[in-house]
């Protein structure tokens, strides 16, 4: 034990967080970056392989070679992919915004580690020929995300506007790219999985109300935000509003990250009462209602991460916090909320979006009065 507890104090950023179950978690925290969970079991060998591949920041192979670190702005060989990687990012992503930067960076260096293009499966591609590279190989670095559509593409989509910017002639580090031709794989229309009524039960059926989990869970619920805006959702969002009876509501008012270089729309609403309830219990020296149990605002990854464990303790595997903002806009459809009032609600700027809550709602309703019909008569 002794030996172990000096082995942890060496792990730097290495952080213990114990459940109301009594169940213990592992995290790696480097500071101003989302935690990175640890799920080898505590002080084995392959728990402190998972730990030195989360302080290299590179992806974790269970059972796999320790991974080599890659890293964006080390000395790369000419010519190499993990060259034309640190140049993209260097001269053409460097003026991106943050959250662009951080996506592509993640992405370039997962396929910089990997070995798919290697047929001794010792070869990184990040050590592999990008000028030589073939859409067969783009198609191959795509493939790596095997039942996860949006991921290959996101991929397909990154790789292919690093080489598009090599071969522009002020560049002149490629003569051709070679992910163009490579198709899209199809992915869901749905995209992220609404929530059902079953589920939003289950969720809070297992976090009670004044856990962490419940109050996050009604935030998402009763505003309609998105995980970027739910992280800095706070007392200073709300104001109070004196109505024709005089009488007064509380009201929030939000500025959505995601337009707000663009169209700065503002949602302004009422506060639910279930939200006004879970507000409620809050201390009064909390300005940002979500906060992490150093009592520090969360970050958008920090929160999304959290929302999952807390979606996994509910054993709601394939539910996300942008499932409850879906399962928000269906239910509202589904109680007669017009296109316009779903914008204003959602932060939409178009009705292209609202309509297709609005109208699946519209179909579900003419279903149901029409399924009579199926019935013989008399």
């Amino acid at each position: 034990m002794e030996a172990q507890l000096e082995e942890d104090k060496r792990a730097k950023g290495l952080i213990k967080d114990t459940d109301r179950h009594g169940n213990d978690r592992w995290y790696f925290r480097r500071k101003g970056m989302p935690k990175v969970r640890l799920r080898e079991a505590y002080g084995s060998d392959g728990f402190w392989e998972e730990y030195s591949a989360a302080v290299l920041g590179v992806p974790y192979i269970k059972g796999g070679a320790k991974p080599k670190p890659i890293r964006i702005g080390a000395k790369a060989t000419p010519g190499t992919f993990r060259h034309l990687v640190e140049q993209y990012m260097a001269r053409a992503v460097i003026n991106q915004a943050p959250h662009t930067r951080s996506r592509k960076r993640l992405v370039l260096d997962e396929i910089c580690l990997e070995t798919c293009l290697s047929k001794s499966g010792e070869t990184t591609t990040g050590e592999f020929a990008y000028r030589k590279m073939e859409p067969r190989h783009i198609a191959i670095i795509r493939d790596q995300k095997p039942g996860r559509p949006a991921a290959a593409n996101n991929r397909l989509k990154i790789v292919s506007a690093m080489f598009e910017w090599a071969i522009v002639p002020e560049v002149a580090l490629a003569t051709f790219n070679p992910a163009r031709g490579v198709r899209k794989l199809e992915e869901s229309r749905d995209g992220h999985h609404t929530l059902t009524e079953q589920e939003l039960a289950a969720y809070e059926s297992h976090h009670p109300l004044g856990t962490k989990a419940r109050l996050a869970f009604a935030i998402f619920r009763y505003t309609g935000l998105r995980v970027c805006d739910a992280a800095v959702f706070g007392r200073q969002h709300l104001y109070l509003n004196r109505l024709n009876d005089g009488t007064e509501e509380v009201r929030f008012r939000i500025t959505p990250k995601k337009t707000s270089k663009s169209t700065a729309v503002v949602v302004d609403m009422q506060v639910l009462p279930p939200l006004a309830d879970a507000i409620a219990a809050l201390p009064l020296n909390d300005l940002t209602f979500l906060t992490t149990e150093w009592g520090k605002p969360f970050s958008e990854k920090g929160l999304g991460n959290k929302m999952r464990d807390w979606f996994d303790e509910a054993k709601l595997f394939h539910c996300s916090s942008h499932g409850i903002r879906k399962a928000d806009a269906t239910i509202a459809a589904e109680n007669g909320a017009t296109g316009h009032q779903l914008m204003g609600m959602m932060g939409w700027t178009t009705l292209k979006q609202a309509e297709i809550y609005t109208r699946k709602a519209e179909r579900k309703k003419l279903a149901t009065s029409g399924a009579p019909h199926l019935l013989k008569r008399g």
